[in-house]
């Protein structure tokens, strides 16, 4: 497989900052402090645009507790280069919402239920009041936005009704994400493979009965279980993705904590050079695929699905999807 000469797309955790604790949050991990300063970070954004980078995500923590957080996203949009955010919408006013609407920056909205109850109990008292009012400003300032569910054992029952509330807040989709086992997210919160399945089935039916698109994330092998043409699932074992913590570390995925490179003391070129060169990057971008997934249909798309997640959950980056229901023997 060939690599590109730039990454299309940097996931840049700009700060681990956050009011809040969330039970299921991985970026709980890193330092509070110590980000890029603000001269590095400008300097990055040149270096991405002058490289032929075409988006960042932004994420955290709480990415506006950061004072120079709107100067950047407005500096990457003067480059040429569209932004995407996610956050809780906690700390998100009617200024914020004008600007990012005057970027054009997309929003993912974490919404982990559809109701009061289920969303406090994995954000804390007063979140779901934070959460809607964050989509009133958005819909006042016509800023676009998908919502996201981190499912758990917390909430994976509600999926269906989650998308629906996706669809009556005016979101362009709803997007799903199997909680992993990192940072302050434990394993008592982790889905078994048939309770994903059985989600997977059911949101597949909702998106169908509701027309409303549907984005699953880290869950390539979803082509086994869904149907709908509403729903779309994608891999990422691939070379043209460079994800950055909030030190400058290049991460081989932001659950993980192995760094092929770095940015904070380096040119963004060198450290895509050294990302593109890390042999445990190759290893997981053009894996050796053994029984089951050398045998199914979707190994060219799935590739033995998320790496980070078998790292984390049997300590073998190499291993199947332990989420995968085939790998699970369920079909």
């Amino acid at each position: 497989m060939s690599t590109p000469n730039a990454p299309q797309l940097v996931i840049w955790l700009l700060t681990a900052r956050c009011t809040q604790s969330c039970l299921h949050c991985y970026a709980s991990r890193f330092p509070k402090q110590g980000n890029l300063d603000e001269k590095r970070s400008f300097d990055l954004l040149n270096e991405m645009a002058a490289f032929g980078v075409n988006h960042v995500g932004f994420s955290g923590g709480s990415i506006f507790l950061r004072d120079d957080s709107l100067r950047l996203i407005e500096h990457a949009y003067r480059s040429g280069i569209t932004t995407s955010i996610v956050t809780s919408g906690l700390d998100i006013t009617d200024e914020i919402a004008e600007q990012l609407a005057n970027c054009g920056t997309f929003l993912f909205l974490s919404i982990d239920g559809p109701n009061r109850k289920t969303y406090e109990r994995l954000r804390g008292s007063g979140s779901w009041d934070y959460v809607t009012g964050a989509v009133e400003k958005l819909r006042k300032f016509s800023v676009g936005f998908a919502t996201v569910m981190a499912l758990n054992k917390l909430n994976w029952t509600e999926a269906p009704d989650c998308l629906s509330l996706a669809k009556d807040l005016g979101a362009t989709a709803g997007c799903f994400i199997p909680v992993m086992p990192a940072g302050r997210a434990s394993m008592d919160l982790i889905l078994q493979p048939e309770e994903l399945m059985s989600t997977l089935q059911k949101i597949d039916k909702k998106a169908e009965e509701l027309q409303f698109p549907v984005s699953l994330w880290c869950m390539p092998f979803a082509g086994l279980v869904v149907q709908s043409n509403f729903v779309h699932y994608d891999f990422c074992r691939t070379y043209d993705e460079m994800d950055l913590d909030p030190q400058g570390n290049v991460l081989l995925c932001d659950v993980l904590d192995t760094r092929p490179s770095s940015v904070g003391n380096k040119p963004l070129s060198q450290a895509w050079e050294e990302q593109q060169e890390s042999q445990i990057v190759k290893s997981v971008i053009e894996p050796e695929l053994a029984s089951p997934c050398l045998d199914c249909p979707f190994r060219d798309k799935c590739r033995g699905g998320c790496f980070a997640r078998a790292q984390l959950m049997s300590g073998n980056i190499h291993a199947p999807d332990p989420l995968c229901p085939k790998v699970a023997g369920l079909i």
